[in-house]
């Protein structure tokens, strides 16, 4: 496709599918995705695996191969919804591939501890995959965008009327603050804070990156939220994949989880179910049936399992 002055104009990386083979437990899936894409399944199930493997760039290592066996060929194969398709094959390093092709993507798996540990001295624009660097990137964004997020914040949460980030005397670290509502002049560090607030606020900044990736993965983002929480996190990953929050730039967003709260809040087609073959323990991915009326009860039953 050429721009209005004939140079190449890359459309966006929407991936339709992606099939996996001889990658970890994933023998022979092929996985269809939506803007929103809900990966359900107990422990074990294969959910990180897929995350891992819809990254765009991968360090392969033997443990990734199905059962550890090199001679078999993994391959990774993206489909996307323009037509062109990339596809990666090792051990042969084969990559059927035209440039341009491919995908920009963020991997995160949130830990609280990272996000207690506060930031670098250095600024950031782009959230490190367990969110250490959660105060470096506020830091670096601009103050009216950092009062819009501070709203947003004390409107999910209305003990606080405004979060901010101050410097550390001794190491020049940036360190999230955040101010009592009902006492102006009381700052809580991250360590006096609830976890679901640090959580959220990941969440609220995530729009704000620059660059935006093009493909988001998440592992349980539900964890660290109370219940009522949860929708509005959903709500926000959807404000993305339509590009309402982020200057008209959809992302598409990938998440794992095992929270029977967060099934409440999703759409049939959104669900992908994962359980195990008991013969050989390879990964089977199936949608919720059209005609599912007690769909989320089988997906609660599911989870009960092993």
């Amino acid at each position: 496709m050429d721009g209005p002055w004939g140079e190449a104009v890359r459309l966006p990386a929407v991936i339709a599918s992606v099939r996996f083979e001889h990658y970890r437990c994933l023998l022979r899936v092929q996985l269809a995705l939506d803007p929103l894409t809900v990966l359900v399944g107990p422990s074990a199930s294969g959910k990180t695996a897929v995350l891992e493997g819809l990254q765009h760039q991968l360090a392969y290592e033997p443990s990734d191969f199905w059962r550890r066996d090199e001679s078999r060929p993994l391959s990774i194969e993206w489909t996307y919804v323009h037509g062109d398709r990339t596809r990666v094959e090792y051990p042969f390093s084969v990559m059927d591939t035209l440039p341009g092709q491919g995908h920009s993507t963020q991997q995160l798996s949130l830990s609280m501890e990272a996000l207690r540990g506060g930031g670098s001295s250095a600024k950031a624009t782009w959230l490190e995959r367990k969110g250490g660097n959660l105060a470096s990137v506020f830091a670096a964004l601009p103050m009216s965008t950092r009062e819009v997020i501070s709203k947003e914040l004390a409107r999910r949460v209305p003990s606080l009327s405004e979060v901010d980030v101050a410097r550390d005397l001794e190491d020049r670290s940036f360190r999230l603050r955040f101010r009592d509502r009902w006492s102006p002049d009381v700052w809580f560090g991250p360590d006096y804070v609830s976890d679901g607030v640090l959580w959220l606020l990941a969440f609220l900044v995530l729009p704000y990156q620059r660059p935006l990736p093009e493909l988001l993965t998440l592992d349980e983002p539900e964890r660290a939220l109370h219940p009522g929480l949860v929708r509005e996190v959903l709500e926000l990953l959807r404000a993305m994949t339509r590009g309402e929050s982020t200057g008209g730039t959809p992302v598409q967003v990938v998440l794992a989880t095992h929270s029977p709260d967060l099934l409440e809040h999703v759409r049939p087609e959104e669900v992908r179910l994962l359980s195990r073959e008991p013969t050989d323990g390879s990964v089977r991915v199936s949608p919720v049936p059209a005609t599912a009326l007690h769909w989320r009860r089988e997906c609660r039953e599911l989870l009960d399992t092993l």
